[in-house]
Protein backbone atom coordinates (compact mmCIF):
# COMPACT_ATOMS: atom_id res chain seq x y z
CA UNK A 1 0.00 0.00 0.00
CA UNK A 2 1.81 3.36 -0.81
CA UNK A 3 0.63 6.73 0.56
CA UNK A 4 1.07 9.89 -1.07
CA UNK A 5 0.62 12.62 1.27
CA UNK A 6 2.04 16.32 2.64
CA UNK A 7 2.79 16.50 6.19
CA UNK A 8 1.77 20.05 6.22
CA UNK A 9 -1.87 19.49 4.45
CA UNK A 10 -5.25 18.92 7.34
CA UNK A 11 -6.82 16.38 4.80
CA UNK A 12 -3.29 14.34 4.98
CA UNK A 13 -3.35 14.97 8.75
CA UNK A 14 -6.07 13.05 9.07
CA UNK A 15 -5.45 9.71 6.91
CA UNK A 16 -1.32 9.77 8.55
CA UNK A 17 -3.38 9.59 12.03
CA UNK A 18 -5.45 6.82 10.83
CA UNK A 19 -2.74 4.73 8.91
CA UNK A 20 -0.73 5.14 12.65
CA UNK A 21 -3.95 4.28 14.84
CA UNK A 22 -4.66 1.38 12.70
CA UNK A 23 -1.66 0.14 12.37
CA UNK A 24 -2.13 -0.11 8.73
CA UNK A 25 1.36 -1.28 6.62
CA UNK A 26 1.85 1.90 3.88
CA UNK A 27 4.71 3.10 2.23
CA UNK A 28 4.85 6.93 2.72
CA UNK A 29 5.55 8.52 -0.49
CA UNK A 30 5.97 12.36 0.06
CA UNK A 31 4.89 14.81 -2.42
CA UNK A 32 6.91 17.81 -2.51
CA UNK A 33 3.73 20.65 -3.09
CA UNK A 34 6.22 23.80 -2.89
CA UNK A 35 7.80 22.59 -5.60
CA UNK A 36 5.34 21.18 -7.76
CA UNK A 37 5.76 17.77 -7.70
CA UNK A 38 1.93 17.55 -7.87
CA UNK A 39 1.61 18.62 -11.03
CA UNK A 40 4.50 16.28 -12.99
CA UNK A 41 3.41 13.82 -15.30
CA UNK A 42 4.02 11.21 -12.84
CA UNK A 43 1.66 11.80 -10.12
CA UNK A 44 -0.62 13.01 -12.48
CA UNK A 45 -0.56 9.54 -13.69
CA UNK A 46 -2.03 8.98 -10.05
CA UNK A 47 -4.38 11.38 -9.47
CA UNK A 48 -5.42 13.57 -12.61
CA UNK A 49 -6.70 16.04 -10.22
CA UNK A 50 -3.25 16.83 -8.89
CA UNK A 51 -3.83 16.29 -5.43
CA UNK A 52 -3.00 14.88 -1.95
CA UNK A 53 -3.59 12.45 -0.55
CA UNK A 54 -4.04 9.62 -2.55
CA UNK A 55 -4.00 5.69 -1.45
CA UNK A 56 -3.05 2.87 -3.82
CA UNK A 57 -3.98 -0.33 -2.52
CA UNK A 58 -2.88 -3.02 -5.39
CA UNK A 59 -4.98 -1.96 -7.84
CA UNK A 60 -7.03 -0.08 -6.29
CA UNK A 61 -6.84 3.80 -6.04
CA UNK A 62 -8.68 5.70 -3.61
CA UNK A 63 -8.97 9.28 -3.69
CA UNK A 64 -10.42 12.31 -1.53
CA UNK A 65 -8.93 12.55 2.03
CA UNK A 66 -12.87 11.32 3.75
CA UNK A 67 -13.22 8.46 1.17
CA UNK A 68 -9.43 7.43 2.36
CA UNK A 69 -10.60 7.02 6.12
CA UNK A 70 -13.33 4.73 5.18
CA UNK A 71 -11.22 2.75 2.98
CA UNK A 72 -8.94 1.93 5.60
CA UNK A 73 -11.51 1.86 8.45
CA UNK A 74 -13.57 -0.60 6.59
CA UNK A 75 -10.58 -2.75 5.34
CA UNK A 76 -9.38 -3.38 9.02
CA UNK A 77 -12.72 -3.65 10.78
CA UNK A 78 -11.87 0.04 13.16
CA UNK A 79 -14.71 0.88 15.43
CA UNK A 80 -13.86 4.26 13.66
CA UNK A 81 -16.97 3.19 11.20
CA UNK A 82 -19.31 1.24 13.11
CA UNK A 83 -22.14 0.15 11.32
CA UNK A 84 -25.20 1.58 12.97
CA UNK A 85 -23.81 4.91 12.76
CA UNK A 86 -22.95 5.51 8.60
CA UNK A 87 -25.55 8.16 7.92
CA UNK A 88 -24.36 10.53 10.87
CA UNK A 89 -20.68 9.91 10.25
CA UNK A 90 -20.88 10.62 6.73
CA UNK A 91 -23.15 13.97 7.69
CA UNK A 92 -20.31 15.45 9.63
CA UNK A 93 -17.79 13.97 7.15
CA UNK A 94 -19.66 16.29 4.32
CA UNK A 95 -20.15 19.06 6.54
CA UNK A 96 -16.42 19.68 7.11
CA UNK A 97 -15.35 19.16 3.58
CA UNK A 98 -18.44 22.07 2.39
CA UNK A 99 -18.54 24.36 4.73
CA UNK A 100 -15.70 23.74 8.21
CA UNK A 101 -12.56 23.70 5.70
CA UNK A 102 -13.44 26.44 4.10
CA UNK A 103 -12.96 28.57 6.67
CA UNK A 104 -9.95 27.28 8.42
CA UNK A 105 -8.64 26.66 5.11
CA UNK A 106 -8.92 30.42 3.85
CA UNK A 107 -7.71 31.86 7.15
CA UNK A 108 -4.53 29.51 6.90
CA UNK A 109 -3.78 30.65 3.31
CA UNK A 110 -3.90 34.47 3.98
CA UNK A 111 -2.45 34.39 7.40
CA UNK A 112 0.29 31.57 6.77
CA UNK A 113 1.19 30.67 4.01
CA UNK A 114 0.80 34.35 1.66
CA UNK A 115 3.87 35.67 3.97
CA UNK A 116 5.93 32.56 3.36
CA UNK A 117 5.30 33.19 -0.22
CA UNK A 118 6.69 36.90 0.34
CA UNK A 119 2.77 38.15 0.19
CA UNK A 120 0.70 40.14 1.71
CA UNK A 121 -2.78 38.65 3.10
CA UNK A 122 -5.89 39.71 2.28
CA UNK A 123 -7.38 40.85 5.51
CA UNK A 124 -10.94 41.23 3.71
CA UNK A 125 -10.42 37.73 2.68
CA UNK A 126 -9.78 36.88 6.80
CA UNK A 127 -12.58 38.59 8.26
CA UNK A 128 -15.49 36.67 5.65
CA UNK A 129 -13.54 33.58 6.61
CA UNK A 130 -13.21 34.44 10.05
CA UNK A 131 -16.82 35.42 10.54
CA UNK A 132 -17.74 31.75 8.13
CA UNK A 133 -15.78 29.97 10.57
CA UNK A 134 -17.81 31.38 13.65
CA UNK A 135 -20.94 30.60 12.59
CA UNK A 136 -19.63 26.96 11.97
CA UNK A 137 -18.05 26.70 14.97
CA UNK A 138 -21.16 27.68 16.57
CA UNK A 139 -22.98 25.02 15.07
CA UNK A 140 -20.36 22.67 15.93
CA UNK A 141 -20.25 23.61 19.33
CA UNK A 142 -23.81 23.39 20.18
CA UNK A 143 -23.78 19.92 18.99
CA UNK A 144 -21.11 19.00 21.33
CA UNK A 145 -22.91 20.15 24.57
CA UNK A 146 -23.58 17.08 26.58
CA UNK A 147 -21.68 14.66 24.23
CA UNK A 148 -18.04 13.33 24.44
CA UNK A 149 -17.75 13.25 20.47
CA UNK A 150 -19.88 13.86 17.40
CA UNK A 151 -21.62 10.40 16.82
CA UNK A 152 -22.68 8.04 19.60
CA UNK A 153 -20.43 7.63 22.74
CA UNK A 154 -17.24 6.88 20.85
CA UNK A 155 -14.37 8.53 18.68
CA UNK A 156 -15.27 8.14 15.28
CA UNK A 157 -14.08 9.04 11.93
CA UNK A 158 -16.05 12.40 11.84
CA UNK A 159 -14.43 13.29 15.05
CA UNK A 160 -10.58 13.01 13.01
CA UNK A 161 -12.09 14.63 10.19
CA UNK A 162 -13.68 17.69 11.34
CA UNK A 163 -10.50 18.23 13.88
CA UNK A 164 -7.93 18.24 11.33
CA UNK A 165 -9.53 21.20 10.22
CA UNK A 166 -8.42 22.94 13.44
CA UNK A 167 -4.89 22.15 12.97
CA UNK A 168 -4.11 25.69 12.36
CA UNK A 169 -6.35 27.01 14.91
CA UNK A 170 -4.00 28.57 17.22
CA UNK A 171 -1.09 29.53 14.72
CA UNK A 172 -3.82 31.75 12.92
CA UNK A 173 -5.68 33.02 15.85
CA UNK A 174 -9.36 31.72 15.33
CA UNK A 175 -11.36 32.57 18.29
CA UNK A 176 -11.38 29.06 19.76
CA UNK A 177 -12.06 30.67 22.99
CA UNK A 178 -15.33 31.38 22.18
CA UNK A 179 -16.09 27.79 21.74
CA UNK A 180 -15.32 25.98 24.93
CA UNK A 181 -17.09 22.89 23.90
CA UNK A 182 -15.06 22.63 20.74
CA UNK A 183 -11.94 23.36 23.31
CA UNK A 184 -12.63 20.13 25.35
CA UNK A 185 -13.76 18.30 22.02
CA UNK A 186 -10.70 18.88 20.64
CA UNK A 187 -8.59 18.37 23.48
CA UNK A 188 -9.21 14.81 24.09
CA UNK A 189 -7.99 14.33 20.31
CA UNK A 190 -4.91 16.32 20.95
CA UNK A 191 -4.26 13.81 23.73
CA UNK A 192 -3.74 10.41 21.48
CA UNK A 193 -0.61 9.87 20.37
CA UNK A 194 -1.05 9.01 16.63
CA UNK A 195 -2.36 12.41 16.46
CA UNK A 196 -0.06 14.57 18.17
CA UNK A 197 2.83 12.68 15.94
CA UNK A 198 1.41 14.18 12.61
CA UNK A 199 1.26 17.50 14.17
CA UNK A 200 2.65 19.74 11.00
CA UNK A 201 5.95 22.54 12.18
CA UNK A 202 3.73 25.09 11.06
CA UNK A 203 0.96 24.58 13.49
CA UNK A 204 3.53 25.60 16.30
Amino acid sequence: MKYYYHPGSPNCRKVSAVIEMLGVDAKYEFVDLPKGKQAQPEFLAVNPTGMVPVLVDGKTTVLESNCILIYLAEKTGSDLWPADSHLEILRWMFWEQSHFMYATGMVFFQKLLKPLLGQQPDEIRVDEAVAKFRRHARALNDHLKGREWLVGDAMTLADLAVAAQLTYAQATDLPMDEFPEIQRWYAAIEAIPEWQATRPALAG
